[in-house]
C-alpha cells in the first residue's frame, strides 16, 4: 500500500486552456505537447520514512497506433527492493496508450502484484461514445459509461504536464482506475526551488488527495518550473510516517 499510494497520479480538465467538443460524437480535441518525448525515462527511488523502499521508473517507450490513430505508449513500473520484499513484495506494470494530439488514453493495461493480490486488466476507452470496455482476466468484460476525455491514472499525470499551472488556481480533475472514476483537485500552492539526487531544480508544488475517502491524505508533487513540468519529489503523511518518491535520474530529455 506505501509503494502503490505514490503512483495515484490525476487528471485535470481546465475548461480556459482546453477545447473539448459539445458532442461526444465529433470527436476530438487538440493540445500541444512540449513536456515530453519518446525516448523519456525517470527512475525514482522509493521511501517510508528513513527505510527504502524500491523504485520506479515513468517511461515513455516508443509510438504506436491504437484503433486508427497514433499514440504514444508509456509504461509506469514499481518494485519493492529485496529487503521491504520480504515485508510486502511489489511487482507493478501500468501501460497507457495515449493520443498523440489529444493527450487522452485510448487504451490502459494494469498488471499487478501486490503481497498476495493480484489484479490484471485492459480498457478500450471509446470517448466519442463516452464509454470504456473493460477485459478482466477474472471477472471478464464489462462496460462503464464514463466521461469524454476521462484519463487513467498515468495519462493524467503526463497530461497535467502539458497544462500551464498558476499559482493559486484549483482545478477540477477526474480519473479512472479499477472499472470506475471519481472527481477530485488539485492545488498549485506555490513556486519552491528542492534539491534530490538527479540535481536541484525550481519547481511548482501542486496537491492532489490521495488513498481512500476514509483515509484520504495529501500528496504534494514538485515539478520542474519550465515547460518539461518533469516530476523530481512526490511526498505525502500516512497513518504510519511519510513515503516519498525521489527523482534518481533522467534520459531522453
Amino acid at each position: 500500500m506505501i509503494i502503490k499510494l505514490l503512483f495515484v497520479f490525476f487528471t485535470v480538465s481546465i475548461t480556459s486552456h482546453v477545447e473539448e467538443s459539445k458532442n461526444q460524437g465529433e470527436s476530438l480535441r487538440k493540445i500541444e505537447n512540449n513536456a515530453f518525448r519518446v525516448g523519456e525515462k525517470l527512475t525514482f527511488s522509493i521511501g517510508w520514512e528513513f527505510i527504502s523502499a524500491g523504485t520506479a521508473i515513468l517511461a515513455v517507450e516508443n509510438t504506436t497506433t491504437v484503433n486508427d490513430r497514433p499514440c504514444y505508449a508509456i509504461s509506469a513500473v514499481t518494485n519493492s527492493n529485496a529487503f521491504f520484499s520480504t515485508l510486502y513484495k511489489v511487482r507493478n506494470r501500468l501501460e497507457t496508450y495515449v493520443d498523440m494530439e489529444g493527450m487522452y488514453p485510448l487504451r490502459y493495461v494494469k498488471n499487478t502484484s501486490e503481497g498476495g493480490y493480484k489484479r490484471n486488466f485492459v480498457v478500450d476507452f471509446h470517448h466519442d461514445k463516452g464509454k470504456a470496455s473493460i477485459a478482466d482476466v477474472d471477472s471478464g468484460q464489462t462496460e462503464v459509461n464514463v466521461p469524454v476525455f476521462v484519463q487513467d491514472i498515468i495519462s493524467a499525470f503526463y497530461y497535467i504536464r502539458t497544462q500551464p499551472l498558476a499559482i493559486g488556481n484549483e482545478i477540477t480533475l477526474a480519473t479512472f482506475d479499477n472499472g470506475k472514476y471519481r472527481d477530485a483537485v488539485v492545488k498549485v500552492l506555490r513556486k519552491e526551488r528542492v534539491s534530490v539526487s538527479a540535481g536541484d531544480f525550481a519547481c511548482v508544488v501542486v496537491q492532489t488527495p490521495i488513498g481512500p475517502f476514509k483515509n484520504r491524505s495529501d500528496l504534494n508533487i514538485w515539478l520542474t518550473d519550465d515547460a518539461r513540468r518533469i516530476p523530481v519529489l512526490m511526498k505525502s503523511k500516512i497513518a504510519v510516517g511519510s513515503v516519498r518518491a525521489e527523482l534518481e535520474s533522467m534520459e531522453g530529455i
